[in-house]
């Protein structure tokens, strides 16, 4: 039943993300991405690369879908193991949730950007910037509450 919440959070956020990206505001930051870092500041590098590589397809199969599909889900993942690799035992600060958040967000766009500039796609470096700091930001907030929530069902699961 966890799984299944899981997933409809990675798909609403997703949808979320593609909703506010179609009304226009830009740059939206990766709220997918969010969740993928709070699990694997959670669980681990496993965990989150495994989490990665879900939300990765989600987001490849949510229109308007990469040209390459699979190439998101790869990425993902890679940013989920990485942020696995600096879990910590305990609560986690906001500065560092924010960190290893902006590491994954670089991470993600640097491939989309060395897919542009391999089709001599133009890149908007400043949106794309902005774009890792918001992702940042708001996973300083959001990480907190999944990984509050997480922490929560475990407890009452197993007492």
């Amino acid at each position: 039943m966890a799984a299944v919440a899981r997933g409809l959070l990675v798909l609403a956020a997703v949808l979320v993300a593609v909703t506010m990206g179609a009304r226009g505001l830009s740059p939206v930051p990766d709220l997918a991405l969010v969740l993928v870092v709070a699990w694997a500041l959670l669980r681990g590098p496993l965990v989150g690369a495994a989490a990665g590589l879900a939300t990765g397809w989600l987001v490849d199969l949510v229109p308007p879908g990469p040209t390459h599909l699979g190439v998101t889900a790869l990425v993902y993942a890679a940013a989920g193991f990485v942020a696995g690799r600096t879990r910590v035992e305990g609560p986690v600060a906001a500065p560092r949730v924010a960190l290893v958040a902006l590491g994954a967000a670089v991470l993600v766009e640097s491939v989309a950007v060395v897919g542009a500039l391999a089709v001599s796609a133009p890149v908007d470096l400043a949106d794309l910037a902005l774009r890792c700091l918001l992702t940042a930001t708001v996973a300083a907030v959001v990480v907190r509450l999944v990984v509050g929530a997480e922490r929560g069902l475990v407890r009452r699961r197993y007492g």
